[in-house]
C-alpha cells in the first residue's frame, strides 16, 4: 500500500471514529500524513509550527472538545518537543493520538540525518505505543482501519490518555491520489457496570462528612458530586479543576473558600468521620496535607486509577467518579446542622477576606484573579497558570451559578506550554482567557506567534511581578537559608522583558491595565483575535497581602 493512500486511509477510518481535530506541523517525512489529513474534510486541521506549542495545543483542544485529538509531526527531535505535552495529558488523563513520522529501519542507527530513535520515546507516558509497518512492505488493504480502532480503543479506556503510533515512511513519499478508503465502524464499547456499592453507604449514611474533589474532565461529575453532597449533606472542598466551584449545579455546600478555611483550620475544628476524595490531590496544601495527617479518619478515594499521593486512603476504588457519585447520592441520609457550620464558617471567611482586599490598592494579585472569575461571560473557558495563579484562583475565585469552564496544567504541575493549551480550548470554539504569570509566558513566548498565525480569538491575562513569585512563599526566601542575590538570580529569575512589546510587535492587540474596572470591562468582553493584557504587580507586597488574609482568618475557630 502506497504511502498517501495508507495515510489517507488512516485518517478516514479516524474520522469514521470520531476524530473531529488534527493539529500538525511541518516537516518532509510527515508528508504522507499531511496529504491524508488533507482530504479528509470531516478533520479541522491545525497548522501548529512549533512541536511544543502544538503538543499543548493539542492537549487544551482535547480537554474543551472532550474528544481525542491527533498530532502529527515529522521525524527527529520534532517528535521529542511533544514530551512535555505528552506527560502533562498521561497524568491529566485527557486523549492524544500521537502520530510521529519516522525513516524505516534501514536508515536508523547508521548516521541518516533528522534520525532518533523514537521506538517507545516517551516511556510509561503512554497508554500504548505500536510501531506500524512502511505502507509499501506487505500492508494489507484493512491495516489503517484496524490500526486507527486500536489507538482509539487505547486512548479512549479508563483512565483515557495518549497514545503513540510510529509510522516509518520510505520514499518517494508521495504518490498521486487514488480511490476513497472504505469506512470504519468502532467494535461496540461494554457499558460500565458499576460494581455493588452497599458497604460505602453504610460508611457515609448520616455520618458527618466532606466530600474533597479534585481535577476531573468527565462533564457529568459536577452535578454527580453537587447531587450526592445535597443528598449527604456534605460540604465539598472542590479544586478550581473539579468542575464543581461553577455551574447551575453550585449551592451552599460548595464552599466558596475551602483553601482558606483549611488554612485556618477548620478541619481540626470540625472534624469529619468520614471523607470522599474524588480524582488526584487538589492544590490546595492546607486540604491534602490535612489529608495527609489524618489516615486516622476514615477516608475513601474514588478515582479512574489508584493515586493516593497521600497514603491515607483506607479505601481506594477505581471507579469513574460521576458513575459512583451519581449512585452514592440516591442512597445516603444527611446529619443535622452538619452543613450549616461549614456555609457559616464560609459566609464568615468571604467577609474577612473581602475586608482585607478591599484595604489593599488594586492591582494586586488576589483581585486580578477574582475580578476575572467575576466578569467572565457565560460558557466561557478560563486556562489558568501553574504556580501563584491556580492557587489565586483556588483561594479567592469563590463560585458561581455560571456556566464556566476552569483548565489547568496539573496533571505535571508544569508552567510549560500554558498559552498553547489555552489556544487549544479557543480552536473548540469557547470564549478562551487565559491567566498566567510573566514566566510562564516567558517560557512559552512561541505561542504567541502561534496565536497570530491561527488568528484565534482569546484573551492573554499576564500578571506580572517580573519573576517567579510563588518561591517567596517557600523557605527558600528566607534569607538565613539562602543568601538574598542567590534567590534572586537562580529562583525568582527577573527578566525584564515587557510582553506587551512583543505582542505590538506581534500585530496583537494588546493593552496595560492597572484598575479593576478596565480589567473587568476586557473580560467581559469576548475577543475578536489573539489580545494580550499585562497587569503588573509586586512579588513582595503579594507575599504580604497573602499574610495579611491568613491573618485576617486567625481565630475563625478559637
Amino acid at each position: 500500500m502506497p504511502n498517501r493512500r495508507f495515510a489517507t486511509a488512516l485518517a478516514s477510518a479516524l474520522a469514521d471514529l470520531g476524530v473531529r481535530h488534527a493539529v500538525i506541523s511541518p516537516g518532509s517525512r510527515n508528508t504522507p500524513l499531511i496529504a491524508g489529513f488533507a482530504a479528509e474534510g470531516r478533520i479541522e486541521k491545525w497548522p501548529v509550527i512549533d512541536e511544543r506549542s502544538a503538543g499543548f495545543f493539542a492537549l487544551g483542544l482535547a480537554k474543551a472538545s472532550h474528544t481525542p485529538v491527533v498530532l502529527a509531526c515529522t521525524s527527529g527531535t520534532a517528535a521529542v518537543e511533544y514530551h512535555p505535552a505528552v506527560v502533562e495529558a498521561s497524568q491529566s488523563d485527557v486523549p492524544l493520538l500521537i502520530l510521529t513520522a519516522d525513516r524505516p529501519a534501514e536508515l536508523r542507527d547508521v548516521g541518516a540525518p533528522q534520525t532518533v530513535d523514537q521506538i517507545s520515546l516517551y516511556g510509561s507516558a503512554v497508554r500504548m505505543f505500536a510501531e506500524a509497518l512502511p505502507p509499501d512492505t506487505d500492508t494489507a488493504p484493512e491495516a489503517p482501519g484496524e490500526i486507527a480502532i486500536d489507538i482509539w480503543a487505547h486512548a479512549t479506556a479508563s483512565p483515557p490518555g495518549p497514545v503513540h503510533l510510529n509510522l516509518p515512511f520510505r520514499e518517494p513519499l508521495l504518490e498521486p491520489a487514488t480511490t476513497s478508503p472504505p469506512a470504519v465502524t468502532a467494535p461496540a464499547a461494554s457499558p460500565y457496570e458499576l460494581p455493588d456499592l452497599d458497604d460505602l453507604v453504610d460508611r457515609l449514611n448520616g455520618k458527618r462528612g466532606v466530600i474533597v474533589a479534585g481535577r476531573c474532565n468527565d462533564p457529568d461529575f459536577p452535578a454527580a458530586c453537587a447531587a450526592l453532597a445535597r443528598a449527604g449533606g456534605f460540604p465539598v472542598l472542590a479544586d478550581p479543576l473539579s468542575g464543581l466551584r461553577h455551574g447551575s449545579h453550585v449551592s451552599a455546600h460548595i464552599l466558596s473558600h475551602g483553601d482558606l478555611l483549611a488554612t485556618a483550620g477548620a478541619l481540626d475544628a470540625h472534624r469529619p468521620e468520614v471523607v470522599i476524595r474524588f480524582g488526584p490531590v487538589p492544590t490546595s496544601k492546607p486540604v491534602w496535607s490535612w489529608l495527609a495527617g489524618n489516615p486516622d479518619v476514615d477516608q475513601i478515594l474514588i478515582d479512574e486509577q489508584s493515586r493516593d499521593a497521600t497514603s491515607s486512603a483506607r479505601t481506594t476504588l477505581e471507579l469513574e467518579p460521576a458513575a459512583a457519585a451519581g449512585s452514592l447520592a440516591a442512597t445516603v441520609g444527611a446529619p443535622t446542622g452538619w452543613l450549616d457550620t461549614w456555609v457559616a464558617d464560609d459566609e464568615a471567611a468571604a467577609a474577612r477576606v473581602a475586608a482585607a482586599l478591599r484595604d489593599t490598592e488594586f492591582p494586586n494579585e488576589p483581585a486580578v484573579a477574582r475580578t476575572i472569575i467575576d466578569s467572565l461571560p457565560e460558557e466561557s473557558v478560563l486556562t489558568v497558570g501553574s504556580s501563584m495563579p491556580i492557587r489565586d484562583v483556588d483561594s479567592f475565585g469563590g463560585t458561581s451559578r455560571r456556566r464556566l469552564t476552569v483548565h489547568g496544567n496539573r496533571g505535571a504541575n508544569g508552567i510549560d506550554g500554558t498559552v498553547s493549551a489555552a489556544l487549544g480550548t479557543a480552536a473548540s470554539g469557547s470564549n478562551a482567557l487565559v491567566l498566567l504569570g510573566d514566566v510562564a509566558m516567558f517560557h512559552d513566548l512561541n505561542a504567541l506567534g502561534t496565536a497570530k498565525q491561527l488568528g484565534l480569538p482569546m484573551t492573554i491575562v499576564v500578571v506580572h511581578n517580573d519573576g517567579g513569585g510563588i518561591f517567596h512563599f517557600l523557605p527558600q526566601h528566607d534569607p538565613n537559608l539562602l543568601n538574598s542575590t542567590v534567590f534572586e538570580t537562580y529562583l525568582a529569575t527577573p527578566h525584564g522583558t515587557d510582553f506587551v512589546d512583543i505582542g505590538n510587535a506581534l500585530g496583537l492587540e494588546t493593552h496595560r491595565v492597572d484598575d479593576a474596572a478596565s480589567l473587568s470591562a476586557l473580560v467581559a468582553t469576548t475577543a475578536t483575535g489573539p489580545r494580550l493584557i499585562q497587569v503588573h504587580t509586586d512579588r513582595e507586597q503579594n507575599l504580604e497581602l497573602h499574610r495579611r488574609v491568613t491573618a485576617a482568618l486567625d481565630g475563625l475557630f478559637r
